[in-house]
C-alpha cells in the first residue's frame, strides 16, 4: 500500500507542478557544488533560456559554467528537456510548461 500511495502522492505534486507551471531543473556532477549540493531544484520558466537566468539569480556562477563566451550551451554541457537533447530541440529557445524535468549533465567523451 505504501508503494501505491508514494505513486498517487508523485502524481498529486506533478499536477501541481504543472498548473503553477513548475519544472524540475536536476543538476549533476561538478554543478552541484554551486546549487549547494542540491540535486533537484524547482523554478517557474516559460524556455531554457529564463530556466538558466533563473538559476542563475537563485545560485550565482551557472551561467558561466554552462554558457560559452557567445552565450551558447558550452561543448562540454548537455542538456535535456524531458530526456531529449536541447541541440535536436530549439535550444535555449526550447519551450518549458508545468511538469517538464530539465538535466544539465556535463558531457563524456569516448575514446
Amino acid at each position: 500500500m505504501k508503494g501505491h500511495l508514494s505513486f498517487v502522492m508523485d502524481g498529486v505534486n506533478r499536477s501541481i507542478m504543472m498548473m503553477m507551471n513548475l519544472i524540475i531543473v536536476r543538476v549533476s556532477g561538478p554543478l552541484r557544488r554551486l546549487t549547494q549540493g542540491k540535486t533537484e531544484v524547482e523554478l517557474a520558466a516559460s524556455d531554457l533560456a529564463e530556466c538558466i537566468d533563473k538559476l542563475e539569480s537563485r545560485f550565482s556562477g551557472v551561467k558561466e559554467q554552462v554558457y560559452d563566451e557567445e552565450g551558447d550551451i558550452r561543448g562540454s554541457i548537455n542538456i535535456y528537456v524531458n530526456g531529449d537533447n536541447v541541440r535536436s530541440l530549439q535550444g535555449l529557445a526550447t519551450i518549458l510548461k508545468g511538469g517538464d524535468e530539465v538535466s544539465i549533465l556535463p558531457a563524456f567523451a569516448a575514446g
